[in-house]
């Protein structure tokens, strides 16, 4: 027992706990730091916190400042277009010492100018809507000239047969005086004066946003044509051609408008003999101050067309049939409204040199049947058309000159028939007696220059508008022109359409 006392007396009881509440000491210094960068890690991520959702807040308040803000510029932007559209004007410049006005006109001094000033702005008006689908539009119309130059120029070639000097200034005030927004501009006498002001004033509408239409009377100078190729890809302009257009105007694919009623035709004579007794006619188709009761009619609104006399004259592009691999199918003969039988387009293509090549069967009656064309997706195609002569060309345009500029009625010239006429007993057109065979082929080439409101997608056999781009993925014109949904479409014909609705297949060669 002593001895187990004796152990007793000499172990420490605390020994056994010594150990372990050192080690728990060590662990609460570790412990210390460890909780304290904790508590600071943690007030961190609270600041923060606390300063991203003020930002968010401030963003919040922002977006919807932005918003407010963006409804209303959008509200602004909005009235600014209407603006700009219920603004909006065409604007004629014409460069008065080669676009000489009638000198019928001139003659008759401030009441010519006046009767001058109401034809033009009728006869824009009327082309402005037939042509471009603009009704209501102001236009403004410059015309640069320098009084005294071209007042002697008329006197020198005796195209104005009066001894008055001032003749042309009085003009010029009774033309100013007719319309609000027509003016003339004296640049005096010198070389190019006219030229430079005319740039300088084209350049500025051009670059004009309210100027929806800008139109230059200037083909008679060469000058104007190098000029005019920095601007061909704007499809606003437009040329007013009065005598006929210099060479290089030709290049050129902007639209063009005559106003023969207006404007003299052929240049002033350089000099004419003093012992001319040569009489001033009056400018064809004109009455007094405004055109008679027949106005012109609609006129086809071709891009790249030409205007002359009412209708448009298209470009040489234009009249070229789209290539194919299937031969020129002649349009069967028809029939007029007395019953009588009308030449074919084949009969006019042989006439005007180009072979037709008829693929139907003569002891059948299929080929005396009208029918319309289809390519491999049921697309319409358009009729390829034979060669227009060149006498019916001038024909036509010597009709048309006869009729003042009134155009020809498409349905009864090409068909036989006219609807409009038919049920109410009156057409703004010309009926008349029927134009030619060759005279036809001029019309539907025109007619075609106005898209078809159905597209490819028209069964009316008798449809004389076109139905696509006769240039295809190659035309100039681009996403300019009014066919544009049409240029990647396949023209090879493979199936014709008759009026029964029986079908013949076009087998390619």
């Amino acid at each position: 027992m002593s001895g187990s006392y004796e152990d007793f007396d000499n172990a420490d009881p605390a020994e056994q706990y010594i150990s372990p509440l050192h080690d728990l000491h060590q662990l609460e210094k570790i412990r210390a730091p460890v909780e304290n960068r904790l508590k600071l890690a943690y007030e961190d991520l609270i600041r923060k916190y606390r300063e991203k959702c003020a930002d968010f807040e401030r963003e919040k308040r922002n977006a919807q400042v932005w918003e407010r803000e963006q409804r209303f510029v959008e509200k602004e932007l909005t009235g600014i277009k209407s603006k700009l559209e219920a603004s909006g004007f065409v604007f004629v410049i014409i460069d008065g010492d080669g676009a000489v006005f009638h000198e019928s006109l001139i003659a008759e001094g401030e009441e010519g100018g006046k009767a001058a000033a109401h034809e033009l702005n009728q006869q824009l008006k009327t082309q402005m809507y037939e042509n471009y689908n603009m009704s209501n539009i102001d236009i403004m119309v410059q015309v640069v000239l320098s009084v005294e130059g071209l007042t002697k120029a008329l006197h020198a070639s005796n195209t104005l047969r009066t001894f008055d000097s001032t003749i042309l200034a009085r003009f010029a005030r009774g033309f100013c005086r007719a319309q609000p927004f027509f003016t003339v501009v004296d640049v005096g006498y010198g070389k190019e004066q006219a030229d430079n002001k005319v740039r300088k004033v084209f350049e500025l509408m051009e670059k004009n946003l309210q100027c929806r239409m800008l139109i230059l009377g200037g083909c008679h100078d060469n000058g104007y044509a190098t000029f005019l190729e920095s601007f061909r890809n704007n499809h606003k302009i437009a040329l007013l051609e009065t005598t006929p257009a210099a060479a290089d105007f030709r290049k050129l694919p902007f639209g063009r408008l005559s106003l023969p009623t207006v404007f003299r035709s052929e240049p002033l004579p350089a000099k004419v003999d003093a012992f001319s007794s040569r009489a001033v006619p009056p400018p064809p188709g004109f009455n007094g101050f405004s055109r008679s009761a027949a106005s012109p009619a609609p006129l086809p609104p071709s891009p790249f067309g030409q205007i002359t006399n009412g209708s448009p004259r298209p470009a040489p592009a234009v009249l070229a049939p789209p290539k194919s691999t299937t031969p020129v199918i002649s349009e069967p003969t028809r029939r007029d409204s007395n019953g009588k039988s009308a030449s074919s387009w084949a009969a006019v293509g042989r006439s005007a040199g180009v072979q037709t090549i008829d693929i139907s069967s003569k002891k059948t009656s299929t080929k005396e049947r009208p029918f319309y064309l289809l390519n491999k997706n049921n697309e319409r195609l358009d009729i390829p058309l034979p060669k227009l002569e060149p006498a019916a060309q001038t024909s036509f345009d010597n009709k048309t000159k006869k009729n003042n500029g009134v155009n020809f009625c498409n349905r009864f010239h090409l068909t036989g028939h006219c609807k409009q006429s038919e049920s109410t007993g009156y057409c703004p057109y010309i009926h008349g007696e029927r134009l030619s065979a060759a005279e036809q082929v001029l019309l539907r080439i025109r007619a075609r220059h106005l898209p078809c409101g159905s597209s490819s997608h028209c069964w009316d056999i008798l449809c004389t508008l076109g139905h696509h781009c006769a240039n295809g993925s190659s035309c100039y014109f681009g996403d300019g022109c009014r066919f544009a949904e049409t240029h990647g479409m396949d023209t090879t014909p493979t199936i014709k359409i008759y009026e029964d609705g029986t079908r013949e297949v076009i087998v390619s060669k």
